[in-house]
């Protein structure tokens, strides 16, 4: 009986894990942000408060975008053929 209970709450472990491991899909109504420069489009936001950043280094190795969310360590941007970053948070 003890080994029943003791696998039946491993077995909620394990599946409130899975649970929560699923990721939501991103929505794709991003908008400038209303704290932009007049003009810039970037960083845009979304309905769900993911950040899109779009950034200028065509000499660049690497650009990363650190919101201060207590050492998640950034996003990496991706460096497109024209030169510039784009990524978005997570």
């Amino acid at each position: 009986m003890i080994k029943r209970i003791v696998l039946f709450n491993l077995l909620l472990v394990f599946l409130g894990n899975w649970c929560f491991a699923q990721e939501k899909a991103i929505i794709e109504d991003f908008k400038p942000s209303t704290l932009n420069q007049p003009g810039s489009d970037y960083p845009q936001v979304n309905s769900q408060g993911y950040a899109r950043f779009k950034v200028f280094a065509p000499k660049a190795d690497s650009v990363k975008v650190s919101l201060g969310l207590g050492g998640r360590g950034g996003t990496k941007l991706s460096k497109s053929t024209d030169g510039f970053w784009l990524g978005t948070t997570e």
